[in-house]
């Protein structure tokens, strides 16, 4: 199993065994009340017991989608959705075992991603998107890529230039947003069957929540200059990227 995900498995399971306990002490507290019910008491209890199986049958269900790529569209939407609500108490966990919000992130970034890759998906290019925050172009640069990347003068002092390049070369959309909240503008006017997204930690995990059930793969920008300034990325990594979700393992039709 690869361990750049093993350790969201890991705090995972830890916070779905807390839950059973905190869940499964308050039922057994309540266990005589139900009995004076009945069979109606039984029965309530039963249902009760239900979201400890289903947050264990999830969680075994992501170890096996990870481990042996065993999907089910409707069960892989559940799990996934479970994943991302699970994430505060998941991150609190982590702190408290030693591990930065940061670490967390970066590991369910990439389950994430191995999500997506396991299913190989292949989408035409003029559905799928290539988004970045604005702190990939100079900070010091005059022309405005947030309103038109075309606007870009391919100048090679950031790397919009290469991007641009890339999604001219694939045919596939480049958007560079300002924010979360166009990003989820763009996002809901494109309509994009996959995306590619570049940002750090925080926006990544955000936004993957944001639009699933959309499948986003999650590129982590690199930040010489500290955070939301004059980041960059690893362009070929995001060649790559393209090129799985374009033709999946199918190299015959790279360009």
């Amino acid at each position: 199993m690869n361990k750049s995900y093993y350790l969201y498995l890991l705090l995972t399971a830890l916070t779905v065994s807390l839950l059973s306990m905190v869940w499964g002490w308050i039922l057994w507290m309540m266990h005589h009340s139900f009995l004076e019910w009945g069979i109606f008491g039984t029965c309530i209890e039963i249902f009760l017991l239900l979201p400890l199986g289903i947050g264990w049958f999830m969680w075994a269900y992501m170890v096996l989608v990870a481990q042996y790529s065993i999907q089910h569209p409707i069960l892989l939407r559940l799990s996934n959705r479970g994943l991302y609500m699970l994430f505060p108490i998941v991150t609190t966990l982590g702190k408290i075992c030693g591990y930065t919000k940061d670490e967390v992130s970066q590991s369910l970034i990439a389950f994430i991603n191995h999500l997506v890759n396991t299913q190989v998906y292949r989408v035409e290019p003029d559905t799928l998107l290539l988004l970045t925050p604005h702190c990939i172009q100079l900070s010091e640069c005059v022309h405005k890529v947030t309103t038109d990347v075309y606007n870009c003068k391919q100048c090679g002092r950031c790397q919009v230039g290469s991007l641009l390049e890339i999604a001219n070369q694939y045919g596939c959309h480049f958007l560079v947003v300002t924010g979360g909240t166009l990003a989820r503008l763009k996002i809901k006017e494109l309509r994009p069957r996959a995306i590619v997204a570049i940002a750090c930690e925080r926006d990544l995990v955000s936004g993957m929540a944001d639009v699933f059930p959309i499948p986003v793969i999650g590129v982590l920008n690199e930040r010489p200059c500290g955070p939301c300034c004059n980041t960059r990325v690893n362009t070929e990594d995001i060649r790559l990227v393209v090129e799985r979700l374009l033709y999946g393992n199918d190299t015959a039709k790279r360009t």
